[in-house]
């Protein structure tokens, strides 16, 4: 029997039309339950991550943002724990504004971007032979913060909100980094920098997308601006 004999029994065959009929029907069902499922899960996934930034942004304006007695002793910081909120960064350009918690484990990125431990830390952001390290997500289901981040160009301006400081950062450098790369975290004499790192290309994890800011300017808040940044959150 030639293709084409099979052709015409398989479509003037009332039993095979019939049973093709059901089949046709059935995997347009399981397509239409699928891309319902997908719509669920996206749905559901975007309000989770509101839902913990929000919370995130409660716990950053209930911040006292003054300096107590014994939160410096002998020239050490006290200790913020991880997953703890120390401020509000933003980046006009790529219309993002998210809370900054302590710490880059999984867990502590996952609704937020990171202050990486063991670089400058949150008093010393701003100053010169500092560089302040951000890690975020760039392509993961949860906390896609940085997936625009390769969109950043020279001069683009990050503004990094900690303690009563409003810091505006303009960015000076872009590259692309092997994981095993940690030059790009450390100090450079002079310069006050701040430094986001995301992995490259998205979906992937082989490289680190790197984006160096420099200070550009810095604004010391009184207690109305602090007032009315916490209000706008």
């Amino acid at each position: 029997m030639d293709r084409t004999s099979v052709f015409v029994m398989l479509y003037t065959n009332p039993d095979i039309k019939g049973r093709m009929t059901i089949m046709k029907k059935v995997i347009s069902n399981i397509m239409i339950l699928i891309g319902a499922a997908l719509l669920i899960f996206v749905g559901y996934t975007q309000a989770k991550v509101y839902l913990e930034q929000k919370k995130l942004r409660d716990q950053y304006a209930s911040l006292s943002f003054e300096v107590e007695d014994g939160d410096v002793e002998n020239g050490e910081e006290k200790e913020i724990k991880k997953g703890e909120t120390i401020g509000i960064l933003e980046i006009p350009k790529l219309d993002l504004s998210t809370v900054l918690v302590e710490g880059t484990d999984p867990e502590n990125i996952k609704y937020a971007v990171g202050h990486l431990p063991g670089s400058s830390s949150v008093s010393k952001v701003g100053s010169k032979g500092e560089n302040f390290v951000i890690a975020g997500h760039r392509s993961y289901t949860y906390g896609k913060f940085f997936n625009r981040l390769d969109e950043l160009k020279n001069g683009d301006e990050v503004i990094l909100k900690v303690q009563k400081r409003v810091l505006t950062f303009e960015v000076i450098d872009k590259k692309i980094v092997k994981p095993t790369n940690m030059d790009v975290v450390k100090p450079v004499k002079d310069k006050a920098l701040v430094t986001l790192v995301t992995c490259h290309p998205q979906y992937s994890n082989k490289q680190r997308l790197i984006v160096v800011t420099e200070l550009k300017n810095e604004r010391i808040l009184d207690g109305r601006e602090v007032k009315d940044i916490v209000k706008n959150l």
